[in-house]
């Protein structure tokens, strides 16, 4: 017997995807929804069989079946990079998320979305979760193994090691090579693949066998796959100050993501010019924080039918050092090297600072603040945070916490704790820029927040996009049936607030309402959502 899917399950998924495949164990397509037809050229039920592999490139058809290979009925891979399309000219770059079901193990599912959906552009990475986790796992331990060990970068040596231009590695070849870099490396562990093609390893300067050269011939000999490598001294990047090493753990971090100027040869080259730069941002960027060269502007989130003020959301504005080029650069660079906790905790107290002083004069609104995902995922900085908010229980109706992600959080169940703890406490916290990046269901569903804020660029192109438009129904309908507060972003005209007004959106925020502003204008007495 047939079983009807309900509806609502579609919109759930379109809510992270933009074309949903479901492939059969040899690849071709038997359901398509989504743009299919102007997209991949095909009916949303193919008339004929259309075989997924003939849709990709070479390279995608590789790692495409690499991937599958690796899927077991409990895990869901991606995003991994793919061009897709009929025409071999004209195909488009998806990032593709791909399960199987244990119930279902003939099927193989897809999610294509765009890279401006996931928020990463043309720089989509081809990891999957499990690859970025080791990543993350192997530049923590990099931290610890300096911090712990304050003679480390007199004994050790960062080598990086990349596939030649042109290779394309299995996931057998991926696991040996791992492995035998964990066999030569520092305490036997320290070593990990951080993409499809690229490897770390911290190992002893006088191991000859962690020599580059031997790396070199014995991955040849071993896997057949030819690399090229350069080598990082610890001693001559004077790595025993934290922040230098924030600039290793940066430039790593830049190397995994072909960060420009962080390729194999260039690190060879200019390794210690390279760290050097980097840690000559971090002090900046500390000098920032330590003179407290930031202000603070506050745009208002409005009641949409009442066309009241509701709360205002504190926005950053950075006194920019000549070596940084935006604010938002400054942001993501904070997150990257680990100083984001750091800048939290400060634009915290000084909202909470401006808040009393608003009490004292009978007009505080309710004012909203930016606290990264990655400091909710800091042990310390959740501690201090706590004690914070107990500190200020007064503050309820007034304080309210807005996690932001410029980068994939990892542990989403610590930090639905985390989010847990906070309302417990009595504070509220929305989800922002809900439907972009990684932000979606899944996010929604660990997290269980009292509001979400949804992505603006879903509103911006609304009036004209079908599409759209069906995407900003799909999230409002799902947050309604969560009994979670909507909030819409980017709302630069009356008919984009008229839009959002008919689909069910609760709040909005935009030009419309107002602009960015150093002060507070209260017509009535807002509080958290």
């Amino acid at each position: 017997m047939a079983i009807k899917v309900p509806s609502r399950f579609l919109g759930y998924a379109f809510c992270v995807g933009d074309l949903l495949l479901e492939l059969d164990s040899g690849f071709n397509i038997k359901n398509a929804d989504g743009a299919v037809k102007d997209t991949l050229g095909i009916q949303s039920i193919p008339e004929s069989e259309t075989n997924f592999l003939d849709l990709l490139d070479s390279r995608g058809k590789g790692l495409f079946q690499k991937t599958v290979k690796a899927l077991t009925g409990a895990n869901r891979l991606g995003p991994i990079k793919l061009q897709v399309g009929m025409d071999a000219d004209g195909k488009e770059l998806f990032g593709a998320f791909i399960a199987q079901l244990p119930s279902e193990p003939g099927a193989i599912y897809v999610v294509l979305s765009r890279p401006s959906r996931l928020g990463m552009n043309e720089a989509l990475p081809t990891a999957g979760l499990l690859v970025e986790e080791k990543k993350q796992t192997f530049f923590k331990s990099l931290e610890t193994l300096f911090e712990h060990d304050p003679g480390a970068e007199e004994k050790v040596q960062v080598t990086v090691i990349e596939a030649e231009a042109g290779q394309t590695l299995d996931i057998g070849q991926q696991t040996n090579i791992e492995q035998y870099l964990k066999s030569v490396s520092y305490g036997g562990t320290n070593a990990a693949r951080v993409s499809d093609d690229k490897f770390a390893v911290v190992h002893d300067r006088n191991d000859a066998s962690a020599r580059a050269g031997v790396i070199r011939e014995t991955v040849a000999k071993t896997t057949g796959v030819a690399i090229n490598t350069a080598t990082i001294d610890a001693a001559a990047s004077n790595l025993s100050d934290r922040d230098s090493m924030r600039a290793l753990v940066f430039s790593l971090q830049q190397f995994a993501d072909d960060g420009e100027g962080f390729d194999v040869d260039s690190i060879q080259k200019n390794c210690g010019t390279l760290i050097g730069a980097t840690t000559e941002r971090v002090k900046a960027f500390r000098k920032v924080l330590d003179d407290g060269a930031f202000s603070l502007v506050y745009q208002p989130i409005v009641d949409m039918k009442k066309l009241t003020t509701h709360h205002f959301e504190a926005l950053t504005r950075f006194d920019l050092p000549e070596i940084m080029k935006s604010q938002w650069e400054m942001i993501r660079f904070a997150e990257d090297v680990g100083l984001i906790d750091d800048f939290d905790r400060a634009v915290i107290n000084r909202v909470i600072a401006k808040i009393r002083d608003l009490m004292k004069q009978g007009t505080a609104p309710g004012i909203a603040v930016n606290v990264s995902g990655r400091s909710l995922s800091d042990p310390e900085f959740i501690s201090d945070l706590q004690k914070t908010l107990e500190a200020n229980l007064d503050l309820t109706n007034y304080l309210s916490l807005e996690i932001t992600e410029s980068a994939r959080i990892l542990d989403l169940k610590s930090l639905g704790e985390v989010v847990q703890q906070i309302r417990g406490i009595g504070f509220k916290v929305y989800l922002d820029d809900f439907g972009a990046g990684a932000a979606g269901f899944q996010y929604l569903k660990s997290l269980k927040v009292d509001a979400v804020k949804i992505d603006g660029a879903y509103i911006k192109d609304a009036i004209g996009s079908a599409e759209d438009r069906a995407f900003l129904r799909s999230m409002v309908m799902l947050c309604k049936d969560l009994g979670v507060v909507t909030v819409g972003e980017w709302i630069e005209t009356k008919e984009h607030a008229d839009l959002l007004i008919d689909i069910g959106v609760d709040y909005g925020q935009g030009y419309f309402y107002g602009k960015p502003t150093k002060g507070l204008m209260s017509a009535r007495r807002a509080r958290a959502i």
